[in-house]
């Protein structure tokens, strides 16, 4: 059988009838297609390919070059034709099987290219090979006998060269052959030139810079519950195979503590473990934490370096670094032998990745420990609806609680105020309520500290005219502006325009006066300087803390008791614990986009119980003031009491009867374009796509919502419509999103289409 090539277009073929038996490589281009291709692996490239490298091969009938990744190679019998692989782009893969196969079924659950999604798990330095550096080998190729009987009258420094390479039994680093035996490079290249000598490049790690951390191990016991809830664990760890177990407890009882111990568990075992957080400013005491417990920690955040971040990922393939711990990528961390996942705060939304693939940690997470068949610890105060359903629901699934704080330590009693009647009462619209300013002021009193949360950065989130009621909004998108008072200036949070503060209305039938209302950060701390000047306040938002070592400084400042007061967003709302602060206000918990998102009430719950949580965790009672002017929403009396069951009971109830999660699965499908009209005819178009889809696949239980405008109608520059499809289960959606894309029912005549599967907000 002979294999003839096509020189004009680098085909393989075959004659008629005829079938080969050779290396075959499935790809996934790095290219938005949703298929796998197959190629030919040329002869030269079979000892050197491996599944989950990059190779470059050729598309198209232009045969353009594209990068791609190997997701299958097996030697079997092929008769059709193939075009062979270009080259190798990648010198080793920091792809497992599992991870290989994880990416998989994200592609196909996320509705994303297979190549993306791989992109996505495999951090850029790493595939760039930052801190690798070039080495290159020097090794006799043939005995030096047989060299120096062809060549007899050799030079000394030639001499000694070869000497000095047969003393070796390996390949030697040229540098150092050169440096031992004081010949010159010159001196090599002549003896590679005359085949005495072969030379082979190796890239290997430069140092990394991360500290060691100091091992000291803290001297106390596990309370009855924790050591319940650890036994639990250990006993999944031991019996092998897949589980998820839900570590429910409130804030302060303890869960670090029980991830730590089954993670030692673990690693004594001789296999390593993921331990992912939703942000990294809460890692700050995690981390040390944890550094104080394991001799190798490898800690995965945006604030490394390229280098850092490449070496690390090394260290961990290599199986130097026995636990992982990072954010969103962390989940995908290289580890050889993963015996355990926790994921810290589950029901966090920034766990939800915003860019295609639009997946979710905590779900990816439960995938990879099902195909490696290990056990998923899911720990919060406050889980997600979804899988505190799935607890009581799925087999797969067990629940463990810890009901008490670590000490029996009482939960901080939480005050309500409603600031409708606050306002009428003071005749003013006041930033802090009169509780509000009493309990501050015995707190700074005491020699303690306080955590003010105001979710909303700035300095007022509305610009108007009083005149004409005209609202000052972005001019890409259609929301209102932000004043930034330290700035200067008006920030758009979605598209980032920067505008100066504008302080006449800009309707040329007005030009009246604008008012700035509404409360920010930067007014909160403002306000509280003045009602309490000799307090050492320190604001913490985006706008502040722009790198991680900047938050780290206010963590140690807030620790070491140089602060007294931190005024801050969602930063300081989770997973710090801080014995000395027995005071938390929230400023402001009216949920935002209340009609939008089916989630607003159980994400103000999460908020408020979470922030709560941060008081009374040493012996000082703890004490929580909540302003609001929506004092009878649910979310907020159940808050009251810290009663996550009780909240969860009513509010499935809810979704039950409507059907949104658990109950059913969506997807969201958000079309964009400049036009409006544009928008909507191409949105109206897909919803009738959708519905014949349902006929054809028979869904009958499943539907359409919309075309409905999006919340932000508006957002850079482009109008927005979306189409919301809900079915029974996950193997319906994969079902309906896989028949609308093989079927070319996504393309539309929009400018972008994003297609959101499990979203977590409906902005």
């Amino acid at each position: 059988m002979a294999l003839h090539p096509d020189r004009s277009t680098d085909f393989l073929w075959i004659e008629e009838g005829e079938a080969r038996v050779g290396w075959v490589a499935e790809v996934a281009p790095l290219v938005p297609v949703h298929q796998t291709y197959s190629f030919a692996v040329p002869r030269e490239l079979e000892s050197s390919l491996s599944v989950g490298q990059r190779v470059c091969v050729r598309l198209g009938r232009r045969g353009r070059p594209v990068a791609a990744f190997i997701v299958g190679l097996d030697r079997r019998p092929w008769d059709a034709t193939l075009r062979p692989l270009d080259s190798v782009v990648d010198h080793a893969s920091y792809l497992t099987a599992d991870l290989v196969e994880l990416g998989r079924q994200i592609a196909r659950h996320y509705v994303c290219p297979l190549g993306t999604t791989l992109k996505a798990v495999t951090p850029e330095a790493v595939r760039l090979e930052r801190g690798m550096r070039a080495v290159r080998y020097a090794a006799l190729s043939r005995p030096v006998s047989d060299i120096q009987a062809l060549h007899p009258r050799m030079t000394r420094p030639r001499a000694a060269l070869l000497a000095a390479l047969a003393e070796c039994e390996r390949p030697v680093p040229v540098e150092e052959l050169l440096r031992r035996t004081a010949v010159s490079n010159a001196v090599l290249r002549g003896a590679v030139r005359a085949g005495w000598v072969t030379l082979t490049v190796c890239k290997e790690p430069e140092t990394s810079t991360a500290a060691p951390a100091v091992q000291v191990e803290p001297a106390f016991e596990l309370n009855a519950e924790q050591a319940q809830a650890l036994a639990h664990v250990a006993q999944q760890i031991d019996a092998g195979g897949f589980s998820v177990t839900l570590l429910f407890g409130v804030s302060g009882s303890g869960k670090t503590e029980v991830y730590i111990r089954a993670m030692r568990r673990v690693v004594a075992a001789g296999r390593q473990a993921i331990l992912l957080v939703p942000e990294i400013v809460l890692t700050t005491q995690l981390v040390q934490r944890l550094a104080a417990r394991f001799p190798d920690v490898a800690v995965h955040h945006s604030g490394l370096t390229e280098t850092d971040r490449s070496l690390l990922w090394r260290q961990v393939a290599a199986g130097t670094k026995s636990v992982v711990i990072g954010t969103r990528s962390a989940v995908f961390a290289p580890c050889p032998r993963l015996g355990l996942l926790c994921v810290d705060e589950e029901q966090e939304g920034s766990y939800k990745n915003l860019r295609a693939p639009r997946f979710h940690v905590r779900d990816a997470a439960i995938m990879r420990a099902k195909i490696l068949g290990i056990p998923v610890v899911l720990g919060s105060a406050t889980p997600s609806l979804e899988v505190w359903y799935h607890s009581d629901h799925r087999p797969e699934y067990q629940r463990v609680v810890l009901r008490r704080r670590v000490r029996e330590l009482p939960l901080p009693k939480v005050h309500i105020v409603d600031m409708r009647q606050e306002w009428v009462e003071r005749k003013e619209m006041v930033i802090l309520s009169r509780i509000m300013e009493e309990r501050l002021g015995e707190t700074f009193a005491r020699g303690q500290q306080a955590l003010l949360l105001i979710n909303r950065r700035g300095f007022a989130h509305r610009i108007f005219c009083p005149q004409c009621a005209m609202r000052v909004t972005c001019p890409q998108c259609n929301v209102g502006l932000v004043v930034h008072a330290a700035a200067g200036v008006s920030l758009c949070h979605y598209c980032h325009a920067r505008l100066p503060t504008p302080t006449t209305c800009p309707n040329v039938s007005c030009g009246a006066q604008l008012v700035h209302t509404g409360i920010g950060t930067q007014r909160v701390e403002e306000n509280l300087a003045r009602r309490f000047p000799s307090a050492r306040i320190q604001r913490v938002d985006s706008d502040t803390m722009t790198h991680r070592s900047q938050y780290q400084r206010i963590v140690d400042d807030f620790e070491a008791r140089r602060i007294d007061c931190l005024v801050g967003t969602q930063m300081i709302a989770k997973g710090l614990d801080f014995p000395h602060v027995s005071f938390v206000g929230v400023i402001d918990a009216d949920p935002t986009r209340m009609g939008s998102d089916f989630r607003a009430e159980e994400r103000l719950f999460q908020l408020i119980t979470q922030v709560a949580g941060r008081a009374g965790r040493a012996d000082a009672t703890g004490r929580v003031v909540v302003q609001t002017t929506m004092s009878a929403l649910p979310s907020l009396q159940f808050a009251l009491s810290h009663d996550y069951e009780a909240f969860a009971a009513a509010e499935l109830a809810i979704r039950g009867k409507v059907g949104l999660p658990p109950f059913r699965r969506l997807a969201r499908f958000v079309l964009a374009h400049a036009r409006e009209e544009a928008a909507r005819q191409a949105a109206e178009e897909l919803t009738l796509r959708i519905r014949e889809a349902l006929v054809e696949l028979a869904l009958a239980t499943a539907d359409v919502v919309g075309p409905n405008p999006c919340a932000l109608t508006r957002l850079r520059g482009k109008y927005r419509y979306d189409v919301l499809a809900r079915t029974a289960g996950a193997s319906d959606l994969r079902l309906l999103t896989e028949h609308l894309e093989q079927s070319g029912a996504l393309r539309v005549k929009a400018a972008s289409l994003v297609v959101d599967v499990d979203p977590v907000e409906l902005s």
